[in-house]
């Protein structure tokens, strides 16, 4: 018999080169019986560079994700989003196959969430676990931020990593989040002592927030997220002690792209201004601008980096 996951999917982001209308076809198995409600909301002004974004709705108009889509500098990508509470709504995660099965369909980002309910991670085991390794992998530990509220009935927060990385962790008081989101007076929430049966102190989650950044991610992240999380840091595989961890793979390409783009970025910063009056100059003609500025050295440091052996975007 196939072991019940304890890990949770609490955010989706894939890109697809196909048309919104498709995807969200494809989507609809996902969500089971509800699947034949989800329909686009109003358009509306789309984000990181996109023209246009459609909302996802189900239901009662309620929101459980976006599209954005359009730009001549996306080249034909659709972004998809599901948030936590659209990720609450799906009832199928391995009906994403035919998500997957859609034109240059990716996963680029995928969170993991694990909560506890008696107690079996503290914020202390997370704080510990960091000081003794728990979450180094490779050369230094990623760093650690705290967030402690004054009101203790807004529960403490801990992140470790950075968000622009390929893996972000977030570890924090779940109990009093949920409590905090109950629709009741102040008074009456700073008494509540238990949700569910369960002490809201008791109640802790860990999110793991993994991106294609430096890695490589694959369509099994959502079916094997137990493993994944696992395999991300130590600490996690010592809270999920009965999975066997997955460790992703980094892509080997991506340090001599990343070289490459950070040495162009440095060239836009110093002489961007320069180059962009020099185009006007000669009335667009990039080619003229090109003629007298480019060399005819390699950069060194960018050859042994390898940046001409893999393709760039």
């Amino acid at each position: 018999m196939t072991q019940a996951t304890k890990t949770t999917i609490d955010w989706l982001r894939v890109r697809v080169q196909a048309e919104p209308r498709d995807i969200l076809q494809a989507m609809r198995p996902m969500f089971g019986r509800w699947g034949q409600y989800l329909r686009f909301g109003d358009n509306a002004r789309g984000l990181f560079g996109f023209k246009h974004a459609l909302p996802i709705q189900i239901a009662d108009d309620t929101v459980v994700g976006r599209m954005d889509f359009g730009g001549d500098s996306q080249r034909g990508w659709v972004r998809v989003d599901l948030p936590g509470k659209g990720c609450q709504w799906v009832k199928d995660w391995d009906a994403i196959e035919e998500v997957e099965a859609l034109p240059c369909a990716e996963p680029r980002r995928v969170d993991i969430a694990l909560t506890t309910w008696n107690g079996e991670i503290t914020h202390e085991m997370v704080k510990q676990a960091h000081q003794e390794g728990g979450f180094t992998t490779r050369g230094r530990p990623p760093n650690m931020q705290e967030i402690v509220n004054s009101d203790k009935h807004r529960g403490r927060t801990i992140y470790i990593g950075r968000r622009d990385g390929d893996k972000f962790v977030r570890a924090y008081e779940k109990g009093y989040e949920l409590a905090s989101r109950m629709p009741v007076s102040q008074e009456y929430r700073e008494g509540i002592q238990e949700i569910d049966g369960h002490r809201i102190e008791d109640i802790y989650r860990v999110e793991l927030e993994l991106k294609a950044e430096g890695t490589e991610l694959p369509w099994d992240v959502i079916q094997r997220r137990d493993q994944y999380f696992a395999g991300a840091y130590p600490f996690l595989a010592q809270i999920l002690p009965d999975v066997e961890p997955d460790i992703l793979q980094r892509r080997p390409e991506r340090q001599p792209q990343t070289d490459l783009r950070a040495a162009l970025e440095n060239v836009r910063i110093q002489f961007g201004a320069t180059l962009f009056t020099a185009l006007h100059a000669y009335h667009g003609d990039i080619g003229a601008v090109w003629d007298r500025i480019v060399g005819d050295k390699h950069n060194k440091a960018l050859l042994e980096a390898g940046v001409l052996l893999v393709d760039h975007d």
